[in-house]
């Protein structure tokens, strides 16, 4: 059933009522219990007024306001905040998904098949968001890709977005802004047992442990998730890849260390994940070369043969398909190990502040009859910061230390590719090392009605030389409830090769990096913020160009190599977005929120290296909380969306399996989403959520699969939804 108008919608949320998934929340209803470098900006000034402790009594869901006293004062200057209460409300198992339809906010994938997924911020590439576990930034390249539907929420205080380039002191290379995890430190022992189920083979079983001791604390988290590869609609393919997750962290929270407060966490993620041909036994199907899966038969826009596909340069058929069973299929095996550590000492109003972060990525991965790609990634990152009052200045300096280094294997499997059954080395291999000092100046003026903060910081990399970024926030309160924020700022990022043109690097005899220059963004935004006892309203208007983006250009017929060279004009994004709350009771609120954008580019300049984004975007949320039944309801309608300009079909028209031309624009459609959950007692809770309640996808009414003029196959046609209707119950035992 699929609801394709707005008013069939309003049908839909009247019989949901009263359940709702609220958004944010004020972030003075939660500073007093978060991060130790938070809850000292919250202790050097009250709230301002009794409005904010009254939304502290209410709990308004609502952004998270980034306009409360204090809130520049950080290295992360945060623009909305998710805490522990409000992730439990949404059901969500990992980052991704509890990102995903948030107002700005949204999760981008890029394959059908294997389904990589990155978080967008102001509807941005998603390569361009910078994901860090307690300030510490250790996601990149490989690890972006599939790192980030690997990232669990257990032990969470809560998750910290920054919307705009420049909004992260100790991240710059943070295009469209940084994603903060921040984990929770026990006060007392406990723990927490969620046992949940449901259909497309979905398990899962999560655990978290915490064990005080005088003067620090212990915690465990650990999960084990599996769900099966989803052909929703008969054509043999997997429109949502099948995954078996294993995710084992350990924490360790020291209070007083020669007069430092240390946290720190580690983490083992070991995942495999499949798409295209459907089954469970992932090692057999790669093993496998007999059998043909698919059926393109069926399914709309599916191809007529059930062994081929129809060129559409001439009509002719193109087959038999004999790749076997481990045609079309992507299977990755990821094993990563991270480590974040923060050690903060303060000695009266002078704070240091040391940082650790490391990761090892591993991937060893299967992109059907295109290549084998066996990736190895190592990071590190060391910071070291002095923040002290000097004449009324909060003064914060630092340096920072950064290493990346990717080695590769691969073997293309492609007939028509010249390196076919050639194994290469290191074909997208770099090592950066990035060292860099940056100086922060925090000050209030007007009787602390006016807060400024400005910073300066310098990289230099020893690939694409020295980068300098600034960045400006301006806080006026206009009143105890009004307050605006104004933020001006640059970033960088520093290419790599891995998916920065869908999966180009997997066919690349070699990639040249001598033409390419560092990503720079300019970022200009405006925030207003209104928040009483009873409503919050935060509205924004932001603008972004980003420079020098890095396309990945086929040279192999002159120079036999890859090219990773800038793009030779801007990409300008502009939008709009407006998030309320309503508190219609103490136990009843409701939220709506829209989003506007606006897209310039030149088609031909970016080759179709874009994937397609929405024009706007509605959010409404209602959420009762009485007693024991919490109850929630979301939808999202994403309107129309340009595939002809996004997917260049300027440069070449795509088309269907069947060669019927692909449509140049995308229909709107809403997505709803429903959750209840009953508290038995203090310990016993059982929860239902169905995600995707009308079961809209894609792929019934239009394939992801394309064909260019060539009669070259893609996998890369997203708009809509991939999985449909899932229903999942579960079991949570706290102790």
């Amino acid at each position: 059933m699929t609801l394709p108008q707005p008013s069939r919608m309003a049908l839909a949320l009247a019989l949901a009522f009263p359940m709702s998934v609220p958004i944010f929340v004020p972030l003075s209803a939660f500073a007093a219990d978060s991060d130790p470098v938070l809850a000292q900006a919250a202790s050097d000034g009250p709230p301002r007024g009794s409005a904010t402790q009254s939304l502290q009594r209410v709990e308004i869901s609502g952004r998270a306001s980034a306009t409360q006293q204090g809130a520049l004062r950080d290295e992360i200057v945060k623009t909305e905040s998710i805490n522990a209460r409000e992730i439990a409300k949404t059901g969500a198992t990992n980052l991704t998904e509890l990102m995903a339809h948030r107002p700005g906010i949204d999760v981008q994938v890029e394959c059908s098949v294997c389904n990589v997924r990155n978080i967008t911020l102001n509807n941005l590439p998603g390569r361009f968001t910078t994901l860090m576990l307690d300030g510490v930034p250790i996601f990149s390249s490989v690890s972006n890709a599939y790192g980030l539907d690997m990232v669990g929420l257990n032990g969470l205080e809560r998750v910290d977005i920054s919307r705009g380039a420049g909004t992260s002191l100790i991240a710059p290379e943070s295009l469209a802004g940084t994603v903060n995890l921040v984990t929770k430190r026990p006060t007392a022992d406990g723990g927490e047992l969620d046992l949940s189920g449901g259909n497309v083979g979905f398990r899962r079983g999560a655990g978290y442990a915490a064990k005080t001791f005088d003067g620090g604390a212990l915690t465990f988290t650990g999960t084990l998730q599996k769900q099966d590869s989803v052909d929703g609609v008969g054509t043999g393919i997997s429109q949502f890849t099948g995954y078996d997750r294993k995710l084992f962290g350990l924490g360790l929270f020291l209070d007083d260390v020669g007069g430092f407060r240390i946290k720190s966490r580690f983490d083992h993620i070991d995942e495999k994940r499949m798409g295209g041909p459907l089954g469970h036994d992932y090692d057999a199907v790669r093993a496998s070369t007999s059998g043909n899966p698919f059926d393109f038969s069926q399914g709309p826009h599916a191809s007529p043969d059930h062994n081929g596909w129809i060129n559409p340069s001439d009509g002719s058929f193109v087959g038999p398909y004999d790749d076997g069973r481990f045609g079309l299929a992507q299977i990755i095996f990821t094993k990563r190990d991270q480590f974040a550590g923060t050690a903060e000492r303060s000695f009266g109003d002078t704070k240091l502040r040391f940082a650790l972060g490391y990761a090892e990525h591993r991937q060893d991965s299967w992109y059907g009859g295109d290549a084998d790609y066996f990736g190895r990634q190592k990071q590190y990152y060391l910071e070291s910061s002095l923040q002290s009052l000097l004449g009324g200045t909060r003064v914060t300096a630092g340096l920072t230390y950064r290493y990346e280094d990717l080695h590769s294997r691969s073997i293309s499997e492609d007939p028509s590719s010249p390196t076919f059954g050639v194994e290469r080395t290191d074909a997208d291999a770099y090592v950066y090392r990035t060292p860099g000092v940056f100086l922060q100046a925090y000050r209030t003026f007007f009787d602390e009605k006016l807060e400024l903060n400005a910073s300066l910081r310098h990289d230099h990399n020893n690939v694409y030389g020295g980068i300098t970024t600034p960045r400006l926030n301006l806080l006026w309160h206009h009143s105890d409830n009004i307050s605006s924020r104004f933020a001006i700022g640059q970033g960088f990022r520093l290419p790599t090769s891995f998916f920065e043109l869908e999966h180009a690097i997997l066919s690349a005899p070699a990639v040249d990096r001598s033409q390419a220059k560092a990503e720079k963004s300019d970022n200009l935004s405006y925030a207003f913020n209104y928040a009483d006892d009873r409503v919050a309203v935060t509205a924004s208007v932001n603008h972004t160009r980003i420079k020098n983006l890095a396309l990945f250009v086929d040279d192999t017929a002159n120079s036999g190599n890859f090219l990773l060279q800038p793009a030779p004009s801007a990409y300008t994004i502009n939008n709009v977005d407006v998030v309320g709350t309503w508190q219609v009771t103490p136990r009843d609120a409701f939220t709506a929120g829209f989003e506007r954008y606006q897209y310039r580019f030149n088609t031909t300049d970016f080759q179709g290296s874009l994937f397609a984004r929405p024009d706007y975007r509605v959010t409404l949320a209602l959420d009762h909380d009485a007693g024991p039944w919490d109850l929630n309801a979301r939808a999202t309608y994403t309107g129309p969306q340009n595939l002809a300009k996004f997917y260049d079909y300027a440069d070449g028209q795509r088309y269907n399996l069947d060669g019927t031309p692909k449509p140049d624009k995308s229909p709107g459609f809403w997505v709803v989403d429903l959750r209840a959950s009953y508290q038995w007692s203090k310990a016993v809770q059982t929860y239902i959520g169905i995600n995707n309640a009308f079961d809209y996808q894609q792929a019934k009414k239009d394939s992801f699969l394309w064909l260019d003029g060539d009669g070259a196959l893609d996998v890369t046609h997203i708009w809509g939804p991939s999985i449909g209707r899932t229903v999942v119950a579960g079991l949570k035992l706290s102790f």
